[in-house]
């Protein structure tokens, strides 16, 4: 059965009438759009979708351009308004988009600067697609969008007391006292709006959604460093200059510490949310720092400043951003930046540090051990002998952890060979402590050349000599067939 056959396509059109018709109720509206995304797939691929984009996309432009932003979740305006979002998301990549598309990043722009969290959010990944699969021609709305995140940025140290210190919990005795004007300012993300007074005795005390404006969102903020990256990827030679503005901007946000009594507060999800933004503001640097190396190389205190308190506050349930942290460290490791962390590579030693005390962090546990090794194998030379040492118990540990791949092993003892040479030169000034430290060096690898003989070794011949014989059993069969 054919779409047309199913659902006429011109059902879909009189969805998008009452979505047109001013005088239709918000109920009834939301109803026709929540058809049409639910059979939304269908509709494109109908012989008719050409023409259902071009009207569409001017009821739904119409729509977002004229309605006024919400930003209490349940209110009917924004489920219609969201959904519109993703719809307009859902559109194929195809050369049927291709000429409303500097209209749609116009709308998205605008947006951005006056709409709720989870539209801007929808917004952000719209943009990202139109970029990434049309790469529209450069215009002056690129440098305004560029100038708008650098405000956000500028502003975030005058909101840090605010984001940690306002209730994620507004309590009311009935809805209408509610006033967006005084709470918004001081939204960072999402809270929760207890109304007091019940419909009937039975009703349970109802709650609503306050959702922070895209401006001042915590997870908004999360993903702005991607969409500026890809920015610059695009128009390299006109925003060379707006992307460099960047980086004193960056350095200030990795160096934001909440304090002690912020970082244990009931507000947790806010924290992580908080850290999440530094991290990929972070991961934004590991990106430009080989194009603007020299200037920071020479902010690097700010850089190593700033990543040694990312990971030290970096909270345990959140392995995801610890790995996103690691991997921009080995992405900034990769540079000539890493000799500025010579100073304070000691602390990386640091398990506590470099990974965390979560369980859940076991599995980043590879990543952690294999970007300081890489650190540590390019600063060898001018490393010190107590970090030497560090050095040593730490990878000489790992080369006997079963937990850990056999790569991570063996990675592991190639940083050690190669600290050797490190350890003789000390050992003209300081020949007892050298000594010692390479009579274990010498230790471990006896020790494990001891596991390899006495227990892998005895699989591993085990192993193929099964598979020899069960080689030997196919040839015999093969042989006897034939004959």
């Amino acid at each position: 059965m054919s779409v047309s056959e199913s659902i006429p396509v011109i059902t879909f059109r009189n969805y998008l009438n009452i979505l047109n018709d001013p005088s239709a109720k918000e109920e009834i509206k939301l109803k026709a759009t929540q058809e049409l995304s639910e059979h939304f797939e269908m509709i494109i691929q109908s012989s008719s979708y050409p023409s259902f984009l071009e009207t569409s996309l001017k009821i739904f432009m119409r729509i977002l351009q004229e309605g006024d932003p919400q930003f209490i979740q349940e209110n009917t305006m924004q489920h219609i308004r969201k959904l519109i979002l993703e719809m307009i998301h859902r559109l194929p990549i195809t050369e049927n988009l291709r000429q409303h598309v500097k209209s749609i990043i116009t709308m998205m722009l605008k947006i951005l600067k006056t709409d709720n969290e989870e539209n801007v959010l929808v917004s952000l990944r719209i943009i990202i697609e139109l970029h990434k699969h049309f790469r529209p021609s450069f215009n002056p709305e690129i440098q305004l969008f560029l100038g708008f995140v650098k405000d956000i940025y500028t502003n975030l140290p005058n909101h840090v007391t605010s984001i940690f210190e306002t209730s994620n919990d507004i309590w009311l005795g009935d809805l209408t006292e509610l006033n967006l004007e005084s709470l918004l300012p001081e939204a960072y993300s999402v809270k929760t709006i207890h109304v007091e007074k019940q419909l009937d005795s039975n009703s349970q005390q109802p709650t609503y959604t306050l959702l922070p404006r895209g401006i001042l969102s915590l997870k908004v903020l999360q993903e702005l460093p991607i969409i500026v990256v890809l920015m610059y990827q695009i128009y390299k030679n006109a925003v060379h200059q707006e992307v460099s503005e960047f980086i004193p901007l960056i350095l200030t946000t990795i160096n934001l510490q909440p304090t002690v009594i912020q970082r244990n507060s009931t507000q947790k999800e806010t924290f992580v949310d908080f850290m999440g933004a530094q991290i990929k503001t972070l991961s934004f640097l590991a990106y430009i720092v080989r194009i603007f190396q020299e200037v920071v190389i020479a902010n690097s205190l700010s850089v190593t400043n700033g990543m040694l308190n990312l990971m030290a506050n970096c909270p345990k349930e959140a392995a995801h951003l610890r790995k996103e942290l690691l991997i921009a460290a080995r992405h900034i490791f990769a540079t000539d930046l890493r000799q500025k962390f010579i100073p304070s590579i000691d602390k990386l030693f640091d398990e506590d540090l470099l990974i965390g005390k979560g369980v859940t962090l076991d599995s980043i546990r590879p990543l952690a051990y294999s970007t300081l090794a890489d650190l540590a194998h390019h600063v060898r030379q001018s490393l010190s002998l107590d970090v030497l040492i560090k050095a040593v118990n730490l990878f000489s540990k790992n080369v006997h952890d079963e937990t850990l791949a056999v790569g991570i092993q063996t990675m592991s003892c190639k940083l050690l060979l190669n600290l050797v040479d490190c350890l003789r030169h000390h050992s003209e000034l300081e020949p007892q402590r050298s000594r010692q430290i390479l009579s274990k060096l010498l230790k471990v690898f006896v020790k494990k050349f001891e596991t390899i003989a006495k227990i892998q070794l005895p699989l591993i011949v085990q192993k193929w000599t099964i598979q020899l014989w069960s080689t030997q059993q196919s040839s015999r069969k093969l042989n006897i067939t034939t004959n």
